[in-house]
């Protein structure tokens, strides 16, 4: 039976966004009817990618971090309040929307308050325990809370990784007692890049910029900043879909800018290049992964999901990963040559993910 699904997704930086695209495209291949509920940069993507869908703004919590990764966790607590707040807000701009869409069911990714008390709903998230900062280990248990209560809202959780070893979350969906919980389903990494037939690497080193602001500009100025001065064919994409403002004009030679890349184009120019540089954010390593491509991650300052990742994709030996203060592009490309030089685990990515029995599962 066909149906309409309202996808929601959160606009945290854009891989909230692009890791949604194989689903979405699978439920309109399905034959589903798919209305798109989003915010910012996120919506002018999912746009750009589903022409042929409704959608509609739907604000999201609206944080920013601070400048000072130091102040990250103060910075938060403080706006704790004001997003249970969003999040009660959004959950009742999503009945208004289940009403007069005469939606069948909701899929959230990563947006607390996008369920009905109408209609099944199901939340995608790779985050079962939130990663404390050092010294606050022991509030892990919080977030383990906060989950539990919101999962009560939804039908399952699905979990954009493998349930075994290796995988590319690591404790942050396979540890606490949380990972035990009856609603998970591991539906594998999810990516909409895929490789194609061999292609030449005539690019040295694609620069990806991503994330929530103000750190997203942040790493914008030290990528112009540091590529300019490699040798070698470059280019940076800055991540701003839908963006008029202008190009930074940098000096130097073999850089090339790029507001933002739709997916096809993306997924070419990942396999042209010789090495990425980008976040470790989540999403942005599946999209890595899918293309088997040797990468070096940039942790976001203070983003303890992020540095938590990056030292685990280091100690298993998945990726290659660098802290952002004091960074040495030709040094760490060095290093990563070495990294690189010997075998890595492989992870299986789901280009194509097989929802429709789970959103028919009645449990």
């Amino acid at each position: 039976m066909k149906k309409t699904i309202l996808y929601c997704v959160l606009d945290w930086g854009l891989g909230h966004a692009t890791r949604s695209i194989p689903v979405i495209r699978a439920l309109l291949e399905g034959g589903h009817r798919v209305v798109l509920a989003s915010s910012g940069r996120s919506l002018v993507l999912l746009r750009d990618e589903f022409p042929e869908c409704l959608s509609v703004a739907l604000p999201d919590y609206g944080i920013r971090y601070a400048r000072n990764a130091r102040m990250l966790i103060p910075f938060l607590l403080l706006r704790v309040p004001s997003v249970f707040v969003r999040i009660a807000r959004e959950h009742r701009a999503v009945e208004r929307l289940v009403r007069r869409l005469g939606a069948d069911l909701v899929i959230s990714d990563n947006r607390y308050g996008c369920f009905s008390r109408r209609v099944p709903s199901f939340f995608m998230t790779h985050q079962l325990r939130f990663q404390p900062p050092r010294g606050l280990e022991w509030s892990a248990f919080l977030s383990e809370w906060f989950n539990r209560f919101f999962f009560r809202f939804y039908r399952l959780v699905l979990i954009p990784d493998v349930a075994g070893t290796p995988n590319l979350s690591g404790a942050l969906s396979h540890s606490g007692r949380i990972a035990g919980h009856p609603k998970l389903r591991y539906i594998g990494p999810l990516s909409s890049l895929t490789p194609g037939p061999p292609i030449q690497e005539d690019l040295d080193v694609l620069f990806l910029v991503s994330g929530p602001e103000p750190q997203r500009s942040l790493f914008e100025a030290i990528l112009l900043r540091h590529a300019s001065a490699l040798p070698g064919r470059k280019m940076i994409v800055l991540g701003k879909p839908g963006s008029s403002a202008p190009l930074p004009d940098i000096p130097g030679r073999g850089l090339e800018i790029r507001a933002h890349l739709n997916r096809k184009a993306m997924a070419t120019w990942m396999r042209r290049s010789r090495w990425i540089v980008c976040r470790s954010g989540y999403s942005t390593v599946m999209e890595v992964a899918a293309l088997a491509m040797k990468a070096i991650l940039v942790p976001t300052p203070g983003q303890t999901e992020q540095e938590y990742l990056a030292r685990y994709y280091t100690e298993s030996g998945l990726f290659f990963c660098v802290p952002q203060a004091g960074l040495s592009l030709p040094d760490a490309l060095d290093e990563a040559g070495r990294f690189y030089s010997g075998s890595r685990p492989a992870i299986p990515v789901n280009r194509t993910p097989d929802l429709l029995l789970l959103l028919d599962s009645p449990s």
